[in-house]
């Protein structure tokens, strides 16, 4: 007689829902780390390179014509995309790992990061450009009282978490 318990298996629906729960788990660690990344300015925190000394002009836009600026840069396709900004970074890497460091390849990294960095603004200036300039004179002066708010009171704080 055999005398040993036999062994039970576990039922394939308890494995799919525990495979289920996992997923769902990595799914909303994977979003809350993107967020929180996007937040502190992490990398792909910045949706639009190159455009923060300017931030003060868009921020005080109305919805509309900010998201119409923001719109521009991003689908203008002379810009380097992110696949090609990723692939500036990963040269640099590359090039900063290798022995000896060749300074010339290094410095051509950084001017097409420059050269790009050079485009986004023209391009965002330009958009910005023609919105002012389609603006009458009275939204033009409150226009430029919005700014003026804009950098008394400082950048939001709310997407960095509270005030210290």
């Amino acid at each position: 007689m055999n005398d040993s318990p036999e062994k039970q298996r576990c039922p394939l629906w308890v494995k799919v829902l525990l495979g289920l729960s996992l997923a769902l788990n990595l799914a909303v660690a994977g979003l809350a780390a993107g967020l929180a990344l996007r937040a502190g300015g992490g990398p792909g925190g910045a949706r639009v390179p190159g455009i923060g000394y300017a931030l003060p002009y868009v921020v005080a836009l109305p919805r509309e014509s900010r998201r119409a600026v923001f719109d521009a840069v991003r689908d203008d396709p002379a810009l380097p995309d992110r696949r090609a900004r990723r692939a500036d970074y990963a040269a640099m890497v590359a090039a900063l790992t290798q022995d000896p460091f060749d300074r010339d390849a290094a410095q051509a990294i950084l001017e097409r990061q420059q050269n790009g960095v050079a485009g986004v603004q023209r391009a965002a200036q330009s958009k910005w450009l023609d919105v002012v300039a389609a603006m009458p004179a009275a939204t033009r002066a409150s226009y430029a009282a919005r700014i003026e708010d804009v950098l008394k009171r400082g950048p939001k704080r709310s997407d960095r978490g509270p005030k210290p």
